[in-house]
């Protein structure tokens, strides 16, 4: 899957911050290209039964796009459009130093949905043109086959026992989004945040008024900006998640509630 666009942020890294740009060597633009949409089905033989009893479906690829990054045409027009092996280096050494997960995207003046995926770095390879290295060519692998949205922040006002719905646009209708929550609880007691939508209850003992609770669950990691000993053992460990669709919210006592994820988009038009 190769990517094409204007430009390319990829962790702090942004390609015409550095004079590159990004190119295709494709003579005519034509590629067949896997998406990770592959699925294997769970099943189970159950005692002499032939058929399996179906228990669900998983995706078993990845998003695995490739990069092409040349030096920019229009600064660098009248010198050479070929890397030297002291600018290789220095870039080899800029991109091999990233190592994870990052937050990449592509730029593209023609899309107006913005796209972002976690992609790490497997590979680094040169494009030669006539004995020269013209191109330098990044294999990425994604974290997932999703591609992801901007960074989606939903405030809501909750008074108690009313109800605030939340709409989620996901192009994962299979699974809840974990999202990061953040509570800030006007009354002292126990808190409760449940959707009613699947009856899901988010607890918190022991919380004070005014007291700002973190709770990201897409890393189950939860925290106050206040002492408050015990905090674990307050939270009955659901975590807050987002159904696709409608999510209809309720509050047993008046709070702050602040949502804060990124949708997943299956990547098509790249």
């Amino acid at each position: 899957m190769e990517l094409f666009g204007s430009d390319l942020i990829f962790g702090s890294l942004r390609l015409s911050d550095y004079g590159m740009a990004l190119a295709s060597f494709s003579c005519d633009g034509t590629s067949e290209d896997s998406l990770g949409v592959t699925r294997q089905t769970i099943e189970e033989y159950l005692g002499g039964n032939p058929i399996p009893v179906y228990l669900g479906e998983t995706y078993t690829e990845k998003l695995k796009p490739q990069i092409t990054i040349v030096k920019n045409p229009d600064i660098h027009s009248g010198g050479s459009m070929y890397f030297d092996e002291k600018e290789y280096r220095s870039i080899f050494r800029l991109l091999n130093g990233v190592r994870g997960y990052q937050w990449m995207k592509v730029i593209n003046d023609r899309e107006e949905v913005n796209l972002w995926y976690r992609a790490k770095i497997s590979d680094i390879s040169v494009k030669k043109v006539n004995g020269r290295a013209a191109g330098i060519l990044l294999s990425m692998e994604c974290d997932s086959c999703f591609g992801w949205s901007d960074e989606i922040r939903i405030n809501l006002h909750f008074t108690a026992e009313t109800i605030q719905k939340l709409f989620t646009d996901t192009d994962d209708l299979n699974s809840y989004l974990y999202p990061a929550v953040t509570v800030i609880p006007k009354s002292s007691g126990t808190f409760r945040l449940t959707n009613m939508a699947d009856r899901h209850t988010t607890e918190l003992k022991n919380v004070t008024a005014g007291e700002i609770i973190t709770i990201d669950s897409g890393h189950e990691i939860i925290s106050s900006a206040v002492s408050h000993p015990l905090l674990l053992n307050d939270f009955n460990l659901n975590w807050p998640r987002l159904l696709p669709g409608e999510n209809r919210f309720q509050t047993n006592m008046t709070a702050e509630v602040a949502f804060s994820y990124r949708a997943p988009r299956k990547a098509v038009l790249l």
